[in-house]
């Protein structure tokens, strides 16, 4: 498993390579451990974790040069 460090919202996760629990950002951590973390949030918190993965995805498409459809 690698550490992308992308989001920026960081959860603990342990690897099996770790001795330790390590801050791990979400979309680097295992289904398992990304499902327990969402069941502990409230619906707000939901809406916010959607809202700064959508920003990161556009960051990174812009980084990337990744253009979609027709600009209206």
């Amino acid at each position: 498993m690698k550490r992308r460090n992308l989001s920026g919202i960081y959860i603990f996760e342990k690897f099996d390579t770790d001795r330790q629990r390590q801050p791990t950002c979400f979309e680097d951590c295992t289904e398992k451990t990304q499902d327990v973390w969402l069941e502990s949030l409230e619906k707000e918190a939901l809406k916010s974790l959607a809202k700064k993965l959508a920003n990161i995805l556009i960051e990174v498409a812009d980084f990337a040069g990744i253009q979609g459809g027709k600009d209206e």
